[in-house]
């Protein structure tokens, strides 16, 4: 049984608010935006036909937390499905890949790219600021994000769910402004191989880059101990955060494709922000400044996303033994885990600090893109093995859950291998640290003593 004062608050999120957890997590504004163009630079003008294989892609992976959530569903997320499979060591280990792709990688990474998006697009709407006011712009993302998440799991998600519906009907406005301006705006070649110039191998890579735009959709499973019929909930929340996302994605990645040009997407993707150039062409200086100040908010609720999942993280393998036991307290009043979330916002704001001055922002940006990248895809792939282990000591393995968690390993490995296909400097300091820091895990919990699994009432059904 847990104390009084390391639970948090029970039945205090719907089915809604799990679902916009996990698509405020993809920040949909953000990726529209801007960071389609990872995909683009690979697929040009095949862009779209990338995210119809992205969306079957994540769907192989959504399968091993629809089936995991039947019988789990914690505050662990992820680390609580590995652990089940592999052991409280292998599920440690987990945990710490799991900090390796929110609190080290995605906390910071998303300070990076709200505040160079916000600096960027003020000089799309012809405002310039200082050089240095990217650093500025991400504290105070950071110090927002974590008072809004500290005062409860209620709060952060309401308004998530407010504005992230906005955030999506204003793109769907601006897709009809984009789509009438545009000359041909019924285009099926695009969902062919016909404007990649390196064909099936351009839309291949492309692909990495468009299955991880939508990475996030799994994070509301560490909402597991404060939803309604959470079992539930988790388990047809996925499959309708999946569609949504894939199918929202799929349609702007056409009208960003057809809206700039099919033949011209080798300019589209070396502007950081072309949705927004391709919005204010289209739809007028009042719809640009509009669609500007909700992606400025997507990167406000992603933050939001990303330390709600980090720190119940933190707070759960810490419940379990294996982090200060401090980490598992919860807020007296809020049931937040507000000593996690004051750890996560402070490592994540002294990475950005450090690499954003020592490297540049956009290096730093690079950096913890990196770690964020790598990070979520071995714990998928840890997540995926764990499958058929936890069903077999449950006596309900099925041929299915060993088939389609390797198919989803296999577009993984593909993912990880896409990541590091352009080297510099950087990457070879992104990547020493990162295998410092798994290293350092593998060691600490492979000889750790005192380890004690403690699953709530209804953990576990």
């Amino acid at each position: 049984m847990v104390s009084e004062g390391k639970q948090l608050k029970k039945n205090a999120v719907g089915f809604l608010e799990l679902i916009f957890q996990s698509i405020s997590f993809t920040a949909p504004a953000i990726a529209v935006t801007a960071t389609m163009t990872g995909a683009a630079a690979f697929a040009y003008g095949a862009l779209p036909l990338t995210y119809i294989l992205a969306l079957f892609a994540v769907l192989s992976a959504g399968f091993v937390i629809y089936v995991f959530s039947r019988k789990v569903a914690s505050s662990g997320g992820y680390y609580r499905y590995i652990e089940r499979g592999f052991g409280s060591r292998g599920g440690a280990f987990g945990g710490w890949v799991y900090m390796l792709y929110t609190v080290i990688g995605a906390t910071p990474f998303i300070y990076f790219e709200t505040a160079l998006a916000t600096q960027v697009g003020f000089g799309v709407l012809g405002i310039s600021l200082p050089s240095w006011s990217w650093y500025p712009i991400g504290i105070v993302v950071s110090l927002a994000a974590f008072g809004l998440a500290y005062s409860g799991i209620r709060n952060s998600l309401r308004y998530s769910v407010y504005t992230g519906t906005i955030e999506m009907i204003i793109l769907l406005v601006a897709a009809f402004f984009i789509l009438s301006h545009t000359q041909h705006p019924f285009n099926a070649q695009v969902f062919t191989t016909k404007f990649s110039p390196t064909g099936w191998k351009g839309v291949a890579l492309g692909l990495v880059f468009s299955f991880t735009s939508l990475a996030g959709w799994g994070s509301m499973t560490f909402l597991g101990s404060e939803a309604k019929a959470a079992h539930f909930n988790i388990r047809r929340g996925v499959v309708v955060t999946i569609i949504v996302l894939g199918a929202f994605f799929l349609f702007m990645s056409y009208v960003m494709t057809v809206g700039w040009g099919p033949a011209n997407m080798s300019t589209y993707f070396s502007n950081f922000l072309p949705g927004l150039i391709l919005m204010l062409k289209d739809g007028g200086i009042v719809l640009a400044a509009v669609m500007f100040i909700f992606l400025v908010n997507s990167g406000f609720v992603d933050t939001l996303a990303i330390i709600n999942a980090g720190s119940r993280d933190l707070y759960t393998i810490s419940k379990d033994g294996m982090l200060p036991n401090s980490l598992s307290n919860t807020h007296k009043k809020h049931k937040s885990p507000h000593v996690a979330l004051i750890y996560n916002t402070i490592i994540g704001i002294a990475i950005f600090t450090i690499t954003g001055w020592l490297f540049g922002p956009f290096n730093g940006f690079l950096v913890t893109g990196i770690w964020t990248g790598a990070g979520t895809i071995i714990d998928h792939i840890m997540l995926n093995t764990s499958l058929p282990f936890y069903f077999r000591k449950v006596k309900d393995l099925r041929w299915t859950y060993v088939v389609i968690p390797v198919v989803a390993t296999v577009i993984y490995l593909f993912a990880l291998y896409g990541s590091f296909l352009s080297v510099n400097s950087y990457v070879i300091i992104a990547v020493v640290v990162m295998v410092v820091y798994l290293l350092f895990g593998t060691v600490y919990y492979g000889t750790k003593k005192g380890m004690k699994v403690v699953l709530e009432e209804g953990e576990e059904v």
